[in-house]
């Protein structure tokens, strides 16, 4: 028996070709143990030039399927959903680090090959505790549908972010950056999945002209406030928003939070406005909607990760935008020459109210809710600010 090292491709071929030769020799003989030598040497070979990459996750599952005799709803324990399933075998949906777990542990898969394709486990949402987030309000709610909140936290949120159009969970991320009006007492949690909840309902809602933010200045602020004055403004400007490529979504409030509207950019580049309505009045609904616009009017939202979140409750140690945004919204609503020299302001009357609100051609409401908190005095007029009026219109 003569063998020789494999250390190049043409040993490698001689190899393969004298293996051929003796493939079949019986064991314990001078052919039978030169092939046995020589299979080793191959092997040792082609481990180090050429080696066979691991499966990709989809086939190492589809794999195991076929191995098993499994169906696509066979899967729907380890992946979630129907929908889900079929979009991680299409290559639409990467694995979440709970699926991993899962069809590792449920179906025997290395772990290592269900890690993507980098070597790395994902890193968004990495560490997290989904428990954190209301998944019980969000089930409860019906905003995600399918899912059991005490098992599949993580499927929860992540369905909910994309729904919402995010491939990261915390693209916005930003909002807690940029000193935003926020309260201090929010679960950062309950905001994260209301503003995805925000973006979600924006998806549904079809533009109707291309947004352009030179266009944005006193006069249009004023437009929308002469809106004001019939009883559905609220849903009137909502449609002639969509119209100037903005989108208005109400989403009522999550426990814990204590949230006005939040102001953002889709990743379509289109400017959402998402607006709780957590205090159901006529005045408040036009000033909050108002003071977002502000913030587009004035160019505070630079770049698509931007956003800006509002509780306008919050008043002390106000940062520069906050305050712009108030006194143009201000204006826009009254004009502060009308204020200055309207009665109502003094008087508080329900007639004087009147008749600057036809002056400034907005709804009477806006003008006692001014009065109201000039005077920070909310028992004022509180049969005028059109409690129980808004909500109704966007039913809840």
């Amino acid at each position: 028996m003569s063998i020789r090292p494999v250390n190049t491709e043409g040993d490698y071929e001689f190899a393969l070709e004298r293996i051929e030769t003796l493939w079949g020799a019986a064991p314990g003989t001078p052919e039978g143990n030169e092939l046995d030598v020589l299979l080793t040497l191959v092997t040792v070979y082609e481990e180090r030039n050429h080696p066979v990459p691991p499966p990709s996750p989809i086939e190492a599952i589809k794999f195991v399927m076929d191995e098993r005799g499994l169906k696509q709803a066979d899967l729907i324990p380890y992946i979630g959903s129907k929908s889900k399933v079929s979009e991680v075998l299409n290559g639409k949906r990467n694995l979440t680090l709970s699926m991993i777990r899962a069809l590792h542990i449920g179906l025997s898969i290395p772990a290592e090959i269900l890690i993507q394709e980098d070597g790395t486990f994902p890193e968004d949402g990495q560490d997290i505790n989904w428990n954190q987030f209301p998944v019980n309000e969000i089930v409860s709610r019906e905003w995600i549908l399918g899912f059991d909140p005490k098992t599949q936290q993580e499927e929860i949120i992540r369905e909910l972010a994309t729904q919402a159009g995010k491939e990261s969970l915390f693209t916005t991320q930003s909002c807690f950056r940029q000193g935003s009006r926020r309260n201090a007492k929010d679960d950062p949690f309950a905001i994260q999945a209301w503003v995805l909840k925000v973006l979600a309902e924006s998806k549904q809602k079809k533009l109707n002209g291309k947004y352009n933010q030179k266009e944005l200045d006193i006069s249009f602020l004023r437009k929308i406030a002469h809106l004001s004055v019939t009883s559905k403004g609220p849903i009137v400007v909502q449609e002639y928003l969509l119209s100037k490529g903005i989108k208005l979504v109400t989403v009522p409030h999550l426990k814990k939070t204590y949230v006005d509207a939040v102001v953002l950019f889709d990743n379509q580049d289109t400017p959402v406005i998402g607006m709780s309505i957590r205090y159901d009045r006529t005045d408040n609904f036009w000033f909050t909607l108002m003071h977002e616009l502000s913030h587009l009017c004035l160019n505070h939202l630079l770049t698509q990760d931007d956003c800006i979140i509002d509780d306008l409750d919050v008043n002390s140690a106000l940062n520069e935008k906050e305050i712009e945004a108030d006194t143009l919204a201000q204006e826009a609503l009254i004009p502060n020459e009308l204020w200055i020299k309207s009665k109502a302001k003094q008087t508080s009357k329900i007639e004087d109210v009147i008749k600057l609100s036809r002056e400034a051609d907005i709804n009477p409401a806006i003008v006692a809710g001014r009065i109201r908190y000039e005077k920070n005095n909310y028992r004022l007029l509180a049969k005028h600010v059109g409690h129980k009026n808004v909500r109704k219109l966007f039913y809840f």
